[in-house]
């Protein structure tokens, strides 16, 4: 015969599955898509993504119009028409002409888009 305790037990769950969050939070949170879960890679860095997301870092990608000074001029891939500064800090893999297609990390300052990084794109 079963004894009170091992009844208690399988009764118990029985109904514990049906205590969790409804399927509607669920769907909630994971409609909560995160930027960096979209990077490519067999283990994408998200401590740098992270880092990025907290300093305003936003990454610009395009062909280059023209090149004037120290500001280059990008034709994002959405049609927008974009301005970078460049200085000695920017960190460029490369020589980059026009023509190019460009992912650069952007950081705005005093209404200005500082490119902290550029690298080709293939």
């Amino acid at each position: 015969m079963l004894s009170v305790p091992k009844i208690v037990g399988i009764v118990s769950c029985c109904f514990l599955p049906c205590l969790s969050p409804s399927n509607a939070t669920q769907a909630t949170e994971r409609k909560n898509v995160d930027s960096c879960a979209e990077r490519s890679g067999p283990r994408p860095d998200l401590m740098k993504c992270v880092e990025e997301t907290v300093k305003s870092i936003d990454t610009v990608t395009g062909e280059v119009l023209r090149i004037e000074d120290n500001d280059l001029f990008v034709l994002r891939f959405n049609g927008k028409e974009v301005r970078l500064h460049l200085d000695a800090n920017t960190q460029m893999t490369g020589i980059i002409g026009r023509g190019d297609r460009i992912e650069a990390k952007v950081d705005e300052v005093n209404d200005q888009r500082h490119a902290l990084s550029i690298r080709q794109l293939k």
